[in-house]
């Protein structure tokens, strides 16, 4: 009988072993599954507030409203809404967005590289490359400043056959662009970021065309329209003297009668160049129709402004169209004056008025408006 007993025991003890072995098993596969759902939920939060940041960046970028305006918002927004320890433009400057200088984005925020540098590099065999740095792993285009950097991801912006540019993002963390992540996200960021820049570019490029005058390449009277009505100050800014030159070509009509209307482009292409030739790029230059031109010149002095005139004056009546014909310009002058902050259309009507003078006067010469304190020709007749 205690034989039987015994193995009894033995068979209730298996019994407990096993079921306190399954017992523990399930405890812990319940406390693996627990971590697992744990760690899912981690990265969904994770991702979660990745594409809301994504989200903010996107709206933040369309409101851009230039190529300039957008670089420098994905530059501040990337930085700061995904804790980046170095945010740097790569730009192809024989590509479609090489015509942008791009003058306010410093070194550290963008490098101009040459044509086929992309493809040299082998960046454009696909959209996102991760790289773990070290002295023995570098990459060509980081400079000695960009030592301190322990990872970084790279992306390829346009069309992979043709690409413009590379984004590169980096961290001191040489795990965060490890090789071994995942990178949908930043393959989704690089297509957002090339579309935007090429969206922008091209929304630029329209805009310039709607107010440039397409024989002239001056601006147009479009271009007018939005400050027309503002005070200079609003403009140029307050307590600066504005210059007004109103240019109209003398006799332009029989000129363009018997010249033909190819002579009449070129010599309205010629006096648009004349105008240009000793002024600031940014001073305004805007066609107003026909043959007259408006020059507006921020921070010119009185004397200055009919130096230029005069100059204007002389180089065109120099010039002949079909080695026949003489041209000549009239040309009125207005200053603006420092303790009265008029509209930019009175200004240009000052000039308008003064140049109407100039031409009542035989015209190839350049007359000053009488609201103006100091006149510049003398009594005796042309300068």
């Amino acid at each position: 009988m205690s034989n039987e007993s015994d193995t009894a025991q033995k068979g209730v003890s298996k019994i407990g072993d096993l079921s306190s072995r399954r017992f523990q098993q399930m405890a812990d596969e319940n406390r693996e599954l627990k971590a697992y759902v744990a760690d899912v939920m981690h990265r969904l939060r994770h991702n979660e507030r990745l594409f809301s940041r994504m989200f903010e960046l996107e709206s933040e970028v369309l409101k851009s409203t230039d190529p300039e305006d957008l670089c420098f918002t994905l530059l501040r927004g990337l930085r700061t809404g995904f804790d980046l320890d170095f945010v740097r433009f790569w730009f192809d400057r024989s590509s479609f967005i090489g015509g942008h200088q791009l003058e306010g984005l410093s070194e550290r925020d963008l490098v101009w590289i040459e044509e086929g540098e992309i493809k040299q590099m082998g960046l454009d065999r696909k959209r996102t490359w991760l790289v773990q740095l070290s002295s023995q792993n570098s990459f060509d285009w980081l400079t000695e400043k960009d030592s301190h950097l322990g990872s970084i991801a790279l992306l390829t912006l346009g069309d992979l056959d043709r690409p413009f540019g590379v984004l590169g993002v980096g961290s001191l963390d040489r795990d965060r662009f490890a090789p071994d992540q995942a990178s949908d996200f930043l393959q989704h960021l690089s297509q957002v970021i090339g579309l935007t820049l090429e969206h922008a570019v091209a929304r630029e490029h329209l805009a310039r065309l709607s107010v440039t005058d397409p024989l002239t390449g001056s601006h147009n009277r479009r271009f007018l329209q939005p400050y027309s009505h503002q005070p200079l100050s609003q403009w140029f800014g307050k307590g600066t003297q504005v210059v007004c030159l109103y240019a109209d070509v003398d006799k332009f009509k029989t000129l363009n009668d018997s010249l033909g209307h190819e002579a009449g482009d070129e010599v309205l292409g010629m006096v648009s160049r004349i105008l240009r030739q000793d002024v600031r790029a940014n001073d305004p230059l805007i066609r107003m129709g026909g043959d007259e031109f408006v020059l507006l010149m921020a921070g010119c002095s009185e004397s200055k402004a009919h130096e230029i005139a005069q100059a204007v004056v002389d180089a065109v009546a120099s010039q002949n169209v079909d080695d026949t014909k003489a041209v000549t310009v009239s040309i009125g002058v207005a200053c603006s004056s420092l303790n009265q902050d008029i509209a930019v259309k009175t200004l240009i009507s000052q000039a308008d008025q003064a140049m109407y003078v100039a031409k009542a006067l035989g015209g190839n010469r350049f007359e000053v408006s009488e609201l103006n304190r100091v006149v510049a020709n003398d009594d005796e007749g042309d300068i």
